[in-house]
């Protein structure tokens, strides 16, 4: 701590929420992945976390600002970590439809006919709605995406961004993607990142998947994409193709740089050693309402933690979820995973809290900048 310079904030007297070290020696912390500690200061200048130390380490410190937080929990910013933030707009529109006759029949049309201005405002909303709830950052896959960077920037949240892309498109589509991606990358004054963002495998082809990855590659960018939402896609592809969504990433490359599947609830076990081994690159959301709506199976979240790959949690958009409400994906999370594995001890409220936080900021790639109250972040 550098007491020569007077901070910008000092907060005292908090219960902070702190993700456990690699080496935590408590078993149950290192379950869990995170503990409370009362009585703590955290110290930040510069917009920068950079100290968090017992209140009394700092009682003589000078600061700007200094928030007696006596009773209060500090808590990292939560990360929604897929959604598509203008279909705020579009939330209660269509109801108790199967997936395929909601998005073809209605979603997709809606859509289409979307002007600049209703996803605008639609993005402002639903930054407005995450703000109230606690969060900090989302990743987002839409359409007319510089709208949605303008609401970023405007509100002070973090995003990163994809602009949506089909091959039915032509090469545009994915030209448009790269065009956003390197334009608004960083910035914001940095609060901006972006990827490429084609919309799923079946509707994108191999190819437009493997120029994708070689796009993502040689520019740095996450790619951010659904694969094998649901259980009938996984079937479908393995009629189709004779592999799983999953495997048709793997043969594109896309499991050779950073990636960020959307839902993933009909990943199958013989998917599993390929994401493994793809550990620190991929990422899985898990966004649990919409899959209780359209009566799906859940993400595996076990069988992925298990196989190393960083699990968060999201939303997905309103139009689906009808909320953007994290803490609610928290409370499905737990109560959903118990019920799948049969087991009361998974998934705990702690462990939700962490998959809604680090978890999270590691599947879209900001790990080492948000997600948890350490220094530096």
């Amino acid at each position: 701590m550098d007491a020569a310079t007077p901070a910008d904030l000092i907060v005292t007297h908090c219960t902070a929420l702190l993700h456990a070290d690699p080496d935590e020696s408590d078993p149950q912390r290192a379950a869990d992945g995170i503990h409370f500690r009362p009585d703590t200061a955290l110290v930040v200048r510069d917009g920068v976390l950079v100290d968090v130390v017992d209140s009394a380490a700092v009682a003589d410190l000078e600061c700007r600002e200094r928030i007696d937080a006596r009773g209060l929990v500090a808590l990292p910013g939560l990360v929604n970590c897929h959604t598509h933030s203008p279909m705020v707009a579009l939330r209660g529109l269509v109801e108790d439809l199967p997936e395929q006759e909601w998005f073809n029949d209605w979603i997709w049309p809606i859509e289409s006919n979307l002007t600049p201005r209703v996803v605008a405002l639609g993005a402002r909303l639903a930054c407005a709605e995450m703000i109230r709830g606690g969060v900090t950052c989302f990743a987002d896959h839409y359409f007319a995406m510089d709208t949605v960077a303008d609401a970023v920037a405007e509100t002070g949240l973090r995003a990163n961004l994809g602009e949506a892309f089909f091959s039915s498109q032509g090469p545009e589509g994915r030209e448009r993607s790269l065009d956003f991606a390197l334009r608004r990358d960083k910035s914001a004054g940095g609060r901006i990142t972006t990827s490429l963002a084609p919309h799923a495998p079946y509707t994108v082809t191999d190819d437009d998947l493997a120029i994708t990855a070689e796009l993502a590659r040689e520019n740095g960018l996450l790619v951010h994409l659904h694969a094998a939402e649901n259980r009938a896609q996984t079937d479908i592809s393995l009629d189709r193709h004779g592999r799983t969504p999953i495997g048709v990433l793997q043969d594109a490359g896309l499991l050779d740089v950073d990636v960020l599947i959307a839902h993933g609830t009909g990943i199958l076990d013989r998917d599993l050693p390929a994401l493994s081994a793809a550990t620190g690159r991929v990422g899985v959301a898990s966004a649990p309402r919409g899959y209780l709506k359209f009566g799906w199976d859940t993400t595996p979240v076990r069988a992925l933690v298990d196989a190393g790959v960083h699990v968060g949690l999201a939303t997905d958009g309103a139009a689906s979820n009808n909320t953007l409400d994290v803490w609610e994906a928290m409370t499905l999370t737990a109560l959903v995973q118990k019920q799948t594995e049969r087991d009361p001890r998974w998934l705990t409220a702690r462990q939700a809290l962490r998959h809604a936080t680090l978890d999270s900021a590691r599947a879209v790639g900001l790990g080492a900048h948000v997600g948890s109250l350490a220094p530096g972040r």
